[in-house]
């Protein structure tokens, strides 16, 4: 019996936030599976490192909801709010090319680089904030306040708008688990009204210095308009919400792999060079996004030993694919020798925008909290941690550690 004949696989939403189980229910030895998302949404979920890549880039598989079959329509509640399918992650070629142009400027090099000193002091503020107490909940006094404040401040959100901010984002990732549509269209008025308002201010702000990225994205228009009002804002909040996610994961789930992993740990305290390369096997072993739903085919498309047909739905698991035991030996392991590059920022022309910042951040973030603290561990028993009710992303809900500081930075 062929995969399309079979009945598919009901997942749950923490199936697919755990590469191990995931691979144990569907079986690893096809790349391809026919699968119920846990709001009951069909698809093809893809796990194989090589289909996926090859997916990811095939332009017959659209994110666009013109090419998803009828029957899948009452499951795109993102595409039915008139805010968030503006955004570059519904659209495809030639749409999404012509919005990327303009808002790929806010992820340079030049950008990043001077964006470093930035990232470096903040780090280094919330470690001193932290550091004599010899204990902390790193979700609320690390994670989330470093690439929030970083974004923020690079985009021109006041400090008195980042809590609301950040508590629909949540609405916004918790999307067919912990929200409902109802809510999904709030948090789609809010972030239209918002950005619309700070968009606003900064075309008005004649005092300002510009530094920020709106300010530049606004310049940008400028000089060549290719966005609409409404495509600017939705691509804003993409860029906000987007970088700000990805970090806050990467920093708890990464820390969390080093506490599990004490050798590689001492590696890394012995040389710090090697912590961009152990950056990348944390986002590979746990990455910060985990689901990459809404792909549509266009026409019949073979993937791995599956047909599709046009109009039915095509998931891709990226910490499937990241543990894909053809490409990746002893997936399990956390490994920073590893060479071979990962798919948690997904590939293709959906290539996350915010990963050249991510990894900044996860460089500065972690050389600093190694030099600066020893002797991290858990504070609570490891089986006690809980995650965020989401299969698009894994978030931890809180990681508290106790720890040391180190001699050199103790406070006479």
């Amino acid at each position: 019996m062929s995969e399309r004949d079979g009945d598919p696989i009901a997942l749950a939403a923490t199936e697919l936030t755990d590469p191990v189980a995931l691979l144990e229910r569907v079986g690893s030895d096809k790349p391809v599976h026919k699968v119920l998302l846990p709001d009951g949404m069909p698809g093809w979920l893809v796990t194989g490192y090589k289909e996926a890549r090859r997916a990811l880039s095939d332009p017959r598989l659209a994110r666009s909801n013109v090419h998803a079959g009828g029957s899948l329509q009452k499951y795109l509640a993102l595409y039915n709010d008139e805010f968030f399918r503006h955004s570059m992650v519904f659209n495809d070629r030639p749409r999404h090319t012509r919005m990327k142009k303009l808002v790929s400027q806010a992820f340079t090099p030049r950008y990043l680089e001077n964006l470093r000193p930035k990232v470096q002091r903040i780090t280094d503020e919330l470690i001193d904030a932290i550091a004599s107490a010899g204990e902390t909940e790193v979700i609320e006094s690390l994670a989330v306040p470093l690439p929030n404040s970083v974004i923020c401040d690079w985009f021109g959100v006041p400090m008195s708008d980042r809590e609301e901010f950040r508590y629909y984002c949540g609405v916004v990732t918790g999307l067919s688990v912990s929200s409902d549509e109802k809510e999904l269209a709030q948090a789609g008025k809010y972030f239209d009204r918002y950005l619309g308002e700070l968009i606003k201010h900064r075309q008005f702000d004649s005092d300002g210095d510009g530094d920020d990225m709106i300010s530049a994205i606004l310049h940008g228009q400028e000089d060549n308009a290719t966005l609409s009002d409404i495509e600017l804002r939705a691509n804003i909040f993409l860029m906000l919400t987007g970088s700000v996610e990805t970090a806050v994961n990467m920093i708890a789930n990464g820390l969390l792999a080093l506490i599990r992993n004490p050798e590689q740990t001492a590696r890394l305290r012995a040389d710090p060079s090697l912590i961009p390369q152990a950056v990348e096997e944390m986002l590979r072993i746990d990455p910060p996004v985990v689901t990459v739903a809404y792909h549509f085919a266009k026409d019949t498309v073979t993937i791995g030993d599956v047909v599709v047909e046009p109009g039915e739905h095509v998931v891709i698991s990226l910490p499937a694919t990241n543990y894909d035991v053809r490409e990746f030996p002893e997936p399990a392991k956390f490994d920073i020798d590893r060479q071979k590059p990962h798919l948690s920022f997904s590939h293709g022309i959906h290539f996350c925008l915010g990963a050249p910042l991510a990894r900044l951040e996860g460089d500065v973030f972690f050389t600093t909290l190694l030099n600066r603290l020893q002797d991290i561990e858990l504070a609570v028993p490891e089986s006690s941690l809980e995650w965020k009710p989401s299969y698009f992303v894994h978030r931890l809900q809180a990681l508290p550690v106790r720890y040391t500081a180190s001699a050199a930075h103790v406070a006479p």
